[in-house]
Protein backbone atom coordinates (compact mmCIF):
# COMPACT_ATOMS: atom_id res chain seq x y z
CA UNK A 1 0.00 0.00 0.00
CA UNK A 2 1.11 3.61 -0.32
CA UNK A 3 3.40 4.96 2.35
CA UNK A 4 0.84 7.48 3.57
CA UNK A 5 -1.94 4.95 4.05
CA UNK A 6 -2.65 3.75 7.57
CA UNK A 7 -4.74 0.82 6.37
CA UNK A 8 -3.31 -2.61 5.71
CA UNK A 9 -4.84 -5.33 3.61
CA UNK A 10 -3.55 -8.82 4.31
CA UNK A 11 -4.09 -11.02 1.37
CA UNK A 12 -5.98 -14.28 1.55
CA UNK A 13 -4.49 -17.27 3.31
CA UNK A 14 -5.09 -19.23 0.13
CA UNK A 15 -4.34 -17.92 -3.35
CA UNK A 16 -5.94 -20.02 -6.05
CA UNK A 17 -4.02 -21.20 -9.08
CA UNK A 18 -5.69 -23.28 -11.78
CA UNK A 19 -3.99 -24.66 -14.85
CA UNK A 20 -6.07 -25.39 -17.94
CA UNK A 21 -4.31 -27.80 -20.26
CA UNK A 22 -6.03 -27.26 -23.59
CA UNK A 23 -2.69 -27.56 -25.37
CA UNK A 24 0.18 -29.74 -24.23
CA UNK A 25 0.74 -29.46 -20.44
CA UNK A 26 4.15 -27.82 -20.96
CA UNK A 27 2.88 -25.23 -23.43
CA UNK A 28 -0.14 -24.42 -21.27
CA UNK A 29 2.08 -24.10 -18.21
CA UNK A 30 4.48 -21.78 -19.98
CA UNK A 31 1.66 -19.59 -21.29
CA UNK A 32 -0.09 -19.37 -17.93
CA UNK A 33 3.19 -18.57 -16.14
CA UNK A 34 3.96 -15.78 -18.61
CA UNK A 35 0.48 -14.31 -18.38
CA UNK A 36 0.56 -14.45 -14.60
CA UNK A 37 3.85 -12.52 -14.57
CA UNK A 38 2.43 -9.92 -16.97
CA UNK A 39 -0.70 -9.44 -14.85
CA UNK A 40 1.44 -8.87 -11.75
CA UNK A 41 3.68 -6.52 -13.73
CA UNK A 42 0.55 -4.55 -14.65
CA UNK A 43 -0.15 -4.03 -10.93
CA UNK A 44 3.42 -2.79 -10.40
CA UNK A 45 3.03 -0.39 -13.33
CA UNK A 46 -0.37 0.77 -12.06
CA UNK A 47 1.15 1.63 -8.69
CA UNK A 48 4.14 3.28 -10.39
CA UNK A 49 2.13 5.90 -12.27
CA UNK A 50 1.47 7.00 -15.82
CA UNK A 51 5.06 6.69 -17.10
CA UNK A 52 5.44 3.19 -15.66
CA UNK A 53 2.15 2.18 -17.27
CA UNK A 54 3.24 3.59 -20.63
CA UNK A 55 6.41 1.46 -20.46
CA UNK A 56 4.36 -1.60 -19.53
CA UNK A 57 1.92 -1.05 -22.38
CA UNK A 58 4.72 -0.74 -24.94
CA UNK A 59 5.84 -4.29 -24.11
CA UNK A 60 2.73 -6.17 -23.09
CA UNK A 61 -0.46 -4.63 -24.55
CA UNK A 62 -1.94 -5.50 -27.92
CA UNK A 63 -2.79 -1.84 -28.67
CA UNK A 64 -0.27 0.15 -26.58
CA UNK A 65 -1.20 3.55 -28.05
CA UNK A 66 -4.97 3.14 -28.05
CA UNK A 67 -6.65 6.54 -27.82
CA UNK A 68 -7.94 7.53 -24.39
CA UNK A 69 -5.98 5.05 -22.28
CA UNK A 70 -4.23 7.79 -20.28
CA UNK A 71 -7.52 9.36 -19.21
CA UNK A 72 -8.92 5.94 -18.29
CA UNK A 73 -5.79 5.18 -16.31
CA UNK A 74 -6.09 8.44 -14.36
CA UNK A 75 -9.73 7.77 -13.51
CA UNK A 76 -8.99 4.21 -12.43
CA UNK A 77 -5.96 5.27 -10.38
CA UNK A 78 -7.97 7.93 -8.54
CA UNK A 79 -10.79 5.44 -7.86
CA UNK A 80 -8.73 2.50 -6.63
CA UNK A 81 -5.59 4.01 -5.13
CA UNK A 82 -2.65 1.65 -4.63
CA UNK A 83 -3.20 -2.06 -5.33
CA UNK A 84 -1.73 -5.13 -3.66
CA UNK A 85 -1.90 -8.62 -5.12
CA UNK A 86 -3.63 -11.11 -2.84
CA UNK A 87 -4.35 -14.13 -5.02
CA UNK A 88 -4.13 -15.50 -8.54
CA UNK A 89 -6.56 -17.65 -10.47
CA UNK A 90 -6.19 -18.88 -14.05
CA UNK A 91 -9.81 -19.62 -14.83
CA UNK A 92 -9.38 -20.59 -18.47
CA UNK A 93 -6.80 -20.40 -21.22
CA UNK A 94 -5.61 -16.81 -21.82
CA UNK A 95 -7.44 -15.41 -18.77
CA UNK A 96 -5.89 -14.50 -15.43
CA UNK A 97 -7.89 -13.26 -12.45
CA UNK A 98 -6.07 -11.33 -9.73
CA UNK A 99 -7.55 -10.93 -6.29
CA UNK A 100 -6.45 -7.47 -5.15
CA UNK A 101 -6.49 -5.26 -2.11
CA UNK A 102 -7.44 -1.73 -3.19
CA UNK A 103 -6.43 1.23 -1.03
CA UNK A 104 -9.82 2.85 -1.60
CA UNK A 105 -12.22 -0.02 -2.31
CA UNK A 106 -10.97 -3.01 -0.31
CA UNK A 107 -10.97 -6.47 -1.83
CA UNK A 108 -11.70 -6.72 -5.54
CA UNK A 109 -10.91 -8.78 -8.66
CA UNK A 110 -9.48 -7.82 -12.03
CA UNK A 111 -9.72 -10.13 -15.04
CA UNK A 112 -6.83 -9.95 -17.55
CA UNK A 113 -7.53 -11.35 -21.02
CA UNK A 114 -4.63 -12.26 -23.33
CA UNK A 115 -4.27 -13.33 -26.95
CA UNK A 116 -2.22 -16.35 -28.04
CA UNK A 117 0.88 -14.17 -28.27
CA UNK A 118 0.56 -13.33 -24.55
CA UNK A 119 -0.43 -9.73 -25.26
CA UNK A 120 -2.97 -8.14 -22.93
CA UNK A 121 -6.07 -7.33 -24.96
CA UNK A 122 -8.67 -6.41 -22.33
CA UNK A 123 -9.16 -5.78 -18.63
CA UNK A 124 -12.37 -5.84 -16.61
CA UNK A 125 -13.66 -5.97 -13.05
CA UNK A 126 -14.42 -9.50 -11.92
CA UNK A 127 -17.46 -10.80 -10.11
CA UNK A 128 -17.43 -11.11 -6.34
CA UNK A 129 -15.64 -8.79 -3.94
CA UNK A 130 -17.33 -6.10 -1.92
CA UNK A 131 -19.77 -4.96 -4.61
CA UNK A 132 -21.73 -8.23 -4.42
CA UNK A 133 -23.12 -7.14 -1.02
CA UNK A 134 -25.90 -4.51 -1.11
CA UNK A 135 -25.38 -1.38 1.01
CA UNK A 136 -27.00 -0.82 4.40
CA UNK A 137 -29.07 2.34 4.41
CA UNK A 138 -29.43 4.02 7.82
CA UNK A 139 -31.07 7.40 8.45
CA UNK A 140 -28.98 9.85 10.46
CA UNK A 141 -31.41 9.89 13.36
CA UNK A 142 -31.92 6.13 13.63
CA UNK A 143 -32.94 5.13 17.17
CA UNK A 144 -33.19 1.36 16.67
CA UNK A 145 -29.69 0.73 15.33
CA UNK A 146 -29.39 -2.86 16.56
CA UNK A 147 -32.69 -3.90 15.01
CA UNK A 148 -31.89 -2.21 11.69
CA UNK A 149 -28.50 -3.90 11.50
CA UNK A 150 -29.92 -7.27 12.53
CA UNK A 151 -32.66 -7.08 9.88
CA UNK A 152 -30.05 -6.22 7.24
CA UNK A 153 -27.81 -9.13 8.23
CA UNK A 154 -30.74 -11.55 8.34
CA UNK A 155 -31.57 -10.54 4.77
CA UNK A 156 -27.96 -11.20 3.74
CA UNK A 157 -28.26 -14.59 5.44
CA UNK A 158 -31.47 -15.34 3.53
CA UNK A 159 -29.79 -14.28 0.27
CA UNK A 160 -26.86 -16.61 0.85
CA UNK A 161 -24.39 -13.74 1.37
CA UNK A 162 -23.65 -14.27 5.06
CA UNK A 163 -22.98 -17.24 7.28
CA UNK A 164 -20.89 -16.21 10.24
CA UNK A 165 -20.44 -13.95 13.22
CA UNK A 166 -20.54 -10.14 13.43
CA UNK A 167 -19.17 -7.88 16.17
CA UNK A 168 -19.41 -4.08 16.17
CA UNK A 169 -17.78 -1.67 18.62
CA UNK A 170 -17.39 2.05 19.09
CA UNK A 171 -14.53 3.58 21.08
CA UNK A 172 -13.54 0.15 22.31
CA UNK A 173 -17.04 -0.76 23.58
CA UNK A 174 -18.94 -3.62 21.94
CA UNK A 175 -22.52 -2.69 21.05
CA UNK A 176 -23.54 -5.46 18.63
CA UNK A 177 -22.61 -9.17 18.61
CA UNK A 178 -24.71 -11.75 16.75
CA UNK A 179 -24.36 -14.78 14.50
CA UNK A 180 -26.07 -15.93 11.31
CA UNK A 181 -26.24 -18.97 9.09
CA UNK A 182 -25.13 -22.53 9.75
CA UNK A 183 -21.95 -23.88 11.29
CA UNK A 184 -22.89 -27.30 9.88
CA UNK A 185 -25.17 -27.54 6.89
CA UNK A 186 -25.01 -31.31 7.12
CA UNK A 187 -26.56 -31.37 10.60
CA UNK A 188 -28.39 -28.03 10.45
CA UNK A 189 -26.40 -26.55 13.36
CA UNK A 190 -26.61 -22.74 13.51
CA UNK A 191 -23.65 -20.45 14.12
CA UNK A 192 -23.61 -18.64 17.45
CA UNK A 193 -21.39 -15.95 18.95
CA UNK A 194 -19.15 -18.65 20.48
CA UNK A 195 -18.63 -20.51 17.20
CA UNK A 196 -14.95 -20.73 16.22
CA UNK A 197 -14.10 -19.82 12.59
CA UNK A 198 -10.96 -20.32 10.55
CA UNK A 199 -9.52 -16.78 10.51
CA UNK A 200 -6.98 -17.32 7.72
CA UNK A 201 -4.15 -14.80 7.54
CA UNK A 202 -4.91 -13.24 10.90
CA UNK A 203 -2.24 -15.70 12.06
CA UNK A 204 0.33 -13.48 10.39
CA UNK A 205 -0.30 -10.82 13.03
CA UNK A 206 0.32 -13.47 15.68
CA UNK A 207 3.56 -14.36 13.89
CA UNK A 208 4.61 -10.72 13.62
CA UNK A 209 3.85 -10.25 17.32
CA UNK A 210 5.88 -13.35 18.26
CA UNK A 211 8.88 -12.07 16.30
CA UNK A 212 8.54 -8.65 17.95
CA UNK A 213 8.48 -10.32 21.34
CA UNK A 214 11.75 -12.11 20.52
CA UNK A 215 13.18 -8.80 19.30
CA UNK A 216 12.08 -7.12 22.51
CA UNK A 217 13.88 -9.85 24.46
CA UNK A 218 17.09 -9.36 22.43
CA UNK A 219 16.84 -12.88 21.06
CA UNK A 220 17.08 -11.76 17.42
CA UNK A 221 17.60 -8.67 15.25
CA UNK A 222 15.58 -7.69 12.21
CA UNK A 223 18.77 -7.59 10.14
CA UNK A 224 19.64 -11.20 11.00
CA UNK A 225 19.79 -13.60 8.06
CA UNK A 226 17.78 -16.81 7.79
CA UNK A 227 20.92 -18.93 7.96
CA UNK A 228 21.78 -17.68 11.44
CA UNK A 229 18.84 -19.69 12.77
CA UNK A 230 18.26 -22.26 10.04
CA UNK A 231 21.79 -23.31 9.01
CA UNK A 232 20.46 -26.31 7.07
CA UNK A 233 17.89 -24.37 5.06
CA UNK A 234 18.02 -25.88 1.54
CA UNK A 235 18.76 -22.69 -0.42
CA UNK A 236 22.09 -20.87 -0.15
CA UNK A 237 20.78 -17.47 -1.21
CA UNK A 238 17.91 -17.52 1.26
CA UNK A 239 20.28 -18.58 4.04
CA UNK A 240 22.84 -15.90 3.25
CA UNK A 241 20.79 -12.94 1.96
CA UNK A 242 17.21 -12.90 3.25
CA UNK A 243 16.63 -11.01 6.51
CA UNK A 244 13.95 -11.37 9.14
CA UNK A 245 12.68 -7.89 8.31
CA UNK A 246 12.28 -8.83 4.64
CA UNK A 247 10.28 -11.89 5.63
CA UNK A 248 8.01 -9.75 7.80
CA UNK A 249 7.49 -7.14 5.07
CA UNK A 250 6.94 -9.59 2.16
CA UNK A 251 10.07 -8.31 0.39
CA UNK A 252 12.18 -11.46 0.73
CA UNK A 253 11.98 -12.73 -2.85
CA UNK A 254 10.38 -15.96 -1.66
CA UNK A 255 7.41 -17.18 -3.64
CA UNK A 256 4.15 -18.56 -2.36
CA UNK A 257 2.80 -22.04 -1.78
CA UNK A 258 -0.11 -21.81 -4.09
CA UNK A 259 1.24 -23.33 -7.26
CA UNK A 260 0.30 -26.51 -9.13
CA UNK A 261 2.67 -28.33 -6.79
CA UNK A 262 0.65 -27.22 -3.79
CA UNK A 263 -2.59 -28.31 -5.39
CA UNK A 264 -1.08 -31.73 -6.04
CA UNK A 265 0.27 -32.10 -2.48
CA UNK A 266 -1.95 -34.21 -0.20
CA UNK A 267 -3.13 -31.88 2.55
CA UNK A 268 -2.85 -34.77 5.00
CA UNK A 269 0.94 -34.61 4.63
CA UNK A 270 1.20 -31.03 5.93
CA UNK A 271 1.15 -30.99 9.71
CA UNK A 272 4.22 -29.07 10.88
CA UNK A 273 6.55 -26.40 9.54
CA UNK A 274 9.20 -29.02 8.81
CA UNK A 275 6.79 -30.59 6.32
CA UNK A 276 6.88 -27.46 4.11
CA UNK A 277 10.58 -26.62 3.91
CA UNK A 278 11.76 -29.72 1.97
CA UNK A 279 9.11 -29.02 -0.70
CA UNK A 280 9.31 -25.23 -1.14
CA UNK A 281 12.65 -24.41 0.46
CA UNK A 282 14.90 -25.41 -2.49
CA UNK A 283 13.00 -23.23 -4.96
CA UNK A 284 14.94 -20.22 -6.33
CA UNK A 285 14.15 -16.68 -5.27
CA UNK A 286 11.67 -14.93 -7.54
CA UNK A 287 13.41 -11.53 -7.27
CA UNK A 288 16.30 -9.85 -5.49
CA UNK A 289 15.53 -9.57 -1.76
CA UNK A 290 14.46 -6.07 -0.77
CA UNK A 291 13.72 -4.85 -4.31
CA UNK A 292 9.95 -5.33 -4.40
CA UNK A 293 6.98 -6.44 -2.32
CA UNK A 294 5.13 -9.66 -3.11
CA UNK A 295 2.84 -11.43 -0.69
CA UNK A 296 4.39 -14.65 0.58
CA UNK A 297 2.73 -17.16 2.86
CA UNK A 298 5.93 -19.21 2.67
CA UNK A 299 7.95 -16.28 4.00
CA UNK A 300 5.85 -16.33 7.16
CA UNK A 301 6.36 -20.07 7.45
CA UNK A 302 10.11 -19.42 7.54
CA UNK A 303 9.51 -16.88 10.32
CA UNK A 304 7.72 -19.64 12.21
CA UNK A 305 10.69 -21.96 11.71
CA UNK A 306 13.03 -19.27 13.06
CA UNK A 307 10.75 -18.79 16.06
CA UNK A 308 10.78 -22.53 16.77
CA UNK A 309 14.58 -22.60 16.52
CA UNK A 310 14.92 -19.80 19.08
CA UNK A 311 12.09 -20.67 21.46
CA UNK A 312 12.59 -24.44 21.46
CA UNK A 313 8.84 -25.14 21.20
CA UNK A 314 6.43 -25.52 18.29
CA UNK A 315 4.86 -22.44 16.74
CA UNK A 316 1.33 -23.29 18.04
CA UNK A 317 2.71 -23.86 21.54
CA UNK A 318 4.53 -20.54 21.57
CA UNK A 319 1.55 -18.56 20.27
CA UNK A 320 -0.91 -20.20 22.65
CA UNK A 321 1.32 -19.42 25.65
CA UNK A 322 2.58 -15.95 24.69
CA UNK A 323 -0.28 -14.51 22.63
CA UNK A 324 -3.60 -16.25 23.25
CA UNK A 325 -3.32 -16.68 27.04
CA UNK A 326 -2.19 -13.13 27.94
CA UNK A 327 -4.82 -11.70 25.61
CA UNK A 328 -7.59 -13.77 27.24
CA UNK A 329 -8.37 -15.61 23.98
CA UNK A 330 -9.71 -18.71 25.70
CA UNK A 331 -11.71 -19.97 22.70
CA UNK A 332 -8.89 -19.69 20.15
CA UNK A 333 -6.62 -22.52 19.03
CA UNK A 334 -4.91 -24.47 16.26
CA UNK A 335 -7.43 -27.23 15.66
CA UNK A 336 -6.62 -30.01 13.24
CA UNK A 337 -8.97 -30.75 10.37
CA UNK A 338 -9.33 -34.35 11.52
CA UNK A 339 -9.90 -33.41 15.17
CA UNK A 340 -13.14 -33.35 17.14
CA UNK A 341 -13.61 -29.85 18.53
CA UNK A 342 -16.88 -28.40 19.82
CA UNK A 343 -18.45 -25.37 18.21
CA UNK A 344 -16.16 -25.13 15.18
CA UNK A 345 -17.71 -23.98 11.91
CA UNK A 346 -17.29 -26.12 8.81
CA UNK A 347 -15.97 -24.18 5.82
CA UNK A 348 -18.08 -24.41 2.64
CA UNK A 349 -16.81 -23.62 -0.84
CA UNK A 350 -17.79 -24.01 -4.47
CA UNK A 351 -14.12 -24.56 -5.45
CA UNK A 352 -13.03 -28.09 -6.31
CA UNK A 353 -9.83 -29.66 -5.02
CA UNK A 354 -7.77 -28.15 -7.87
CA UNK A 355 -9.19 -24.66 -7.40
CA UNK A 356 -11.69 -24.71 -10.25
CA UNK A 357 -14.86 -22.71 -9.57
CA UNK A 358 -18.06 -24.72 -9.77
CA UNK A 359 -21.69 -24.84 -8.75
CA UNK A 360 -21.63 -27.61 -6.15
CA UNK A 361 -21.02 -26.65 -2.52
CA UNK A 362 -18.55 -28.85 -0.69
CA UNK A 363 -16.56 -28.83 2.55
CA UNK A 364 -13.15 -27.21 2.28
CA UNK A 365 -11.26 -29.94 4.15
CA UNK A 366 -9.11 -30.80 1.11
CA UNK A 367 -8.13 -27.20 0.41
CA UNK A 368 -5.98 -26.62 3.49
CA UNK A 369 -3.27 -28.40 5.51
CA UNK A 370 -4.36 -30.45 8.51
CA UNK A 371 -3.06 -27.90 11.04
CA UNK A 372 -2.51 -24.17 10.65
CA UNK A 373 0.73 -22.34 11.24
CA UNK A 374 2.52 -18.98 10.92
CA UNK A 375 0.78 -18.22 7.62
CA UNK A 376 -2.84 -18.88 8.68
CA UNK A 377 -5.56 -21.23 9.86
CA UNK A 378 -6.19 -20.84 13.53
CA UNK A 379 -9.78 -20.85 14.78
CA UNK A 380 -11.27 -18.02 16.78
CA UNK A 381 -14.42 -16.15 17.73
CA UNK A 382 -15.16 -12.54 16.90
CA UNK A 383 -14.97 -11.74 20.62
CA UNK A 384 -11.52 -13.34 20.92
CA UNK A 385 -10.22 -11.33 17.98
CA UNK A 386 -11.54 -8.20 19.68
CA UNK A 387 -9.69 -9.27 22.84
CA UNK A 388 -6.46 -9.74 20.86
CA UNK A 389 -6.45 -6.23 19.46
CA UNK A 390 -7.64 -4.75 22.75
CA UNK A 391 -4.63 -6.37 24.46
CA UNK A 392 -2.29 -5.29 21.68
CA UNK A 393 -3.49 -1.69 21.77
CA UNK A 394 -3.25 -1.65 25.57
CA UNK A 395 0.41 -2.72 25.51
CA UNK A 396 -0.22 -6.07 27.18
CA UNK A 397 1.51 -8.10 24.46
CA UNK A 398 4.40 -5.90 23.25
CA UNK A 399 6.06 -2.63 24.20
CA UNK A 400 4.80 0.57 22.60
CA UNK A 401 8.06 1.10 20.70
CA UNK A 402 7.57 -2.16 18.79
CA UNK A 403 3.80 -2.02 18.35
CA UNK A 404 3.08 -1.68 14.63
CA UNK A 405 -0.53 -0.58 15.29
CA UNK A 406 -0.02 2.42 17.57
CA UNK A 407 -3.29 4.25 16.92
CA UNK A 408 -5.55 1.57 18.39
CA UNK A 409 -9.30 1.88 18.02
CA UNK A 410 -8.90 5.56 17.11
CA UNK A 411 -6.86 4.84 13.99
CA UNK A 412 -7.62 3.34 10.62
CA UNK A 413 -6.90 -0.26 9.74
CA UNK A 414 -8.05 -3.10 7.53
CA UNK A 415 -6.98 -6.70 8.08
CA UNK A 416 -8.38 -9.61 6.09
CA UNK A 417 -7.86 -13.33 5.65
CA UNK A 418 -9.63 -15.75 3.40
CA UNK A 419 -9.66 -18.71 1.07
CA UNK A 420 -12.05 -21.42 -0.09
CA UNK A 421 -14.76 -21.67 2.55
CA UNK A 422 -13.38 -19.08 4.95
CA UNK A 423 -13.24 -15.32 5.33
CA UNK A 424 -12.36 -12.94 8.15
CA UNK A 425 -12.00 -9.18 8.42
CA UNK A 426 -11.29 -6.48 10.99
CA UNK A 427 -11.98 -2.90 9.93
CA UNK A 428 -11.26 0.10 12.16
CA UNK A 429 -11.97 3.71 11.30
CA UNK A 430 -12.17 6.66 13.68
CA UNK A 431 -13.30 4.71 16.72
CA UNK A 432 -15.59 2.28 14.91
CA UNK A 433 -14.53 -1.39 14.74
CA UNK A 434 -16.15 -4.08 12.62
CA UNK A 435 -15.26 -7.78 12.89
CA UNK A 436 -16.91 -10.30 10.59
CA UNK A 437 -16.05 -14.01 10.39
CA UNK A 438 -17.61 -16.27 7.76
CA UNK A 439 -17.47 -19.93 6.77
CA UNK A 440 -18.08 -19.53 3.03
CA UNK A 441 -16.52 -18.06 -0.10
CA UNK A 442 -16.52 -14.45 -1.26
CA UNK A 443 -17.96 -11.90 -0.94
CA UNK A 444 -17.66 -13.31 2.54
CA UNK A 445 -16.65 -11.31 5.56
CA UNK A 446 -14.98 -8.35 3.91
CA UNK A 447 -17.88 -7.42 1.67
CA UNK A 448 -20.27 -7.48 4.65
CA UNK A 449 -17.78 -5.71 6.91
CA UNK A 450 -17.24 -2.81 4.54
CA UNK A 451 -20.97 -2.26 4.10
CA UNK A 452 -21.39 -2.17 7.88
CA UNK A 453 -18.49 0.24 8.36
CA UNK A 454 -19.80 2.56 5.64
CA UNK A 455 -23.18 2.70 7.35
CA UNK A 456 -22.23 3.22 10.99
CA UNK A 457 -19.02 5.21 11.10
Amino acid sequence: MSAHSNRRFLAPAVALVLLICAASPTAAQEASDAQERIAIAWVDAFNGGIDAMATFRASHVGEPDRAGWRDQFGTMRESLGQLEVGGIMIDQMNEVILGLGSENEGRMRLVFVFNDANKLVSLRRGEGGNNAVPPLELPEDVDDLDERIDAYLKQLEADGLLSGSVLLARDGKIFFERAYGLASREFNVPNNIDTRFDVGSFNKDYTRLAIMQLLQGDRLALTDKVGEYLPNYPNDRVRDEVTIEQLLDHTSGLGDYFTPEYLETPMGSLWEIDDYIPIWGPKPLEYEPGTRKQYSNFGYTILGAILESIAGVSYPEYVEENVFKPAGMDATGFFSTDGIEPNVAVGYTTMDRMGRPGDRVRKNIYHEPVVGGPWGKSYSTARDLFRFFEALFAGKLIGDDLNWLPSGWNGGMGLAGGGPGLSAVLLVDDGVAVIVLANHDEPGAEGVGRRLLDAIR
